[in-house]
């Protein structure tokens, strides 16, 4: 798929979670939270393409993203040519490891233990990068300036106004990471190529079996099927959940749907 519904269905599933989850356990979740979770799902369902030279993650931060995908690239290579089956006739270096479930369950577990240990500085900049990728994967829906300044600011607003600040995302930014991974992977699975999601179990003699939808329901990325269908699904996904789940969003909304009828009806 592309940039922006990666991005959307992330937000969405991000929004899901943070909003539901707490509330299984009689815990009201803060705005802050919720949008917060949500941007780190968003931003973390693009990171998959950093094997990908191309990508809107790989092009995101300049320098640092080329190195980034000139890292793992050939890691992803190497994965693959060491646990690839009888039948597995790729390179790995695309929808490789970054497109697995173990994958995204292994940055997911490597954020938390490295904020475990550094703390702060692996926090904001887990925070950063994400909200970053958010930002652009989700320009292409609602055209503005976004900038690294704005993410910047962003990750602040998250230090200063969310309760428990940067430190009190310790607990889930891993995990919103690898939630944000997986839903891109799976993304990926109902486009016509498929993602190899259940790697390193063996399916049909393939350790890189390709997961997929049946093969009448795949679409192809960037198509018009993504263009008129699910993309705009995606977008009215996201507005639907927001409203319910974030606490004082529905009245905002509301409000602002109805100074629009009256700015259609005075116009």
């Amino acid at each position: 798929m592309l940039g922006v519904s990666h991005a959307l269905s992330g937000a969405a599933l991000g929004l899901a979670v943070a909003g539901f989850a707490p509330r299984l356990v009689d815990v009201e979740p803060s705005a802050g939270s919720v949008l917060t979770f949500a941007a780190v799902c968003a931003g973390a369902a693009l990171l998959p393409d950093l094997d990908h030279p191309s990508s809107m993650a790989t092009r995101r931060f300049s320098v640092a993203s080329w190195i980034a995908c000139h890292l793992v690239r050939p890691l992803s290579g190497l994965v693959y040519d060491l646990t690839k089956g009888r039948r597995d006739t790729g390179r790995g270096t695309h929808r490789g490891l970054t497109h697995t479930v173990a994958g995204a369950v292994l940055l997911g577990v490597g954020v938390n233990l490295a904020s475990g240990r550094w703390g702060a500085p692996v926090l904001i900049g887990t925070l950063f990068v994400c909200i970053a990728l958010a930002i652009k994967g989700l320009d292409a829906l609602v055209p503005g300036p976004p900038s690294l300044v704005i993410a910047a600011g962003l990750t602040y607003a998250v230090e200063e106004f969310v309760p428990g600040g940067t430190a009190g995302t310790a607990g889930w930014l891993g995990t919103a990471v690898t939630l944000g991974m997986v839903v891109h992977s799976i993304g990926d699975a109902v486009t016509e190529t498929g993602a190899p999601l259940l790697w390193p179990l063996r399916i049909r003699q393939r350790h890189w079996y390709p997961v997929g939808s049946p093969r009448p329901l795949r679409f192809r990325t960037g198509g018009s099927v993504e263009t008129w269908l699910v993309a705009p699904a995606l977008t009215v996904a996201v507005f639907l959940l927001a409203a319910l789940v974030v606490p004082g969003a529905a009245p905002l909304l509301l409000d602002l749907r109805a100074q629009a009828e009256r700015l259609v009806a005075g116009g």
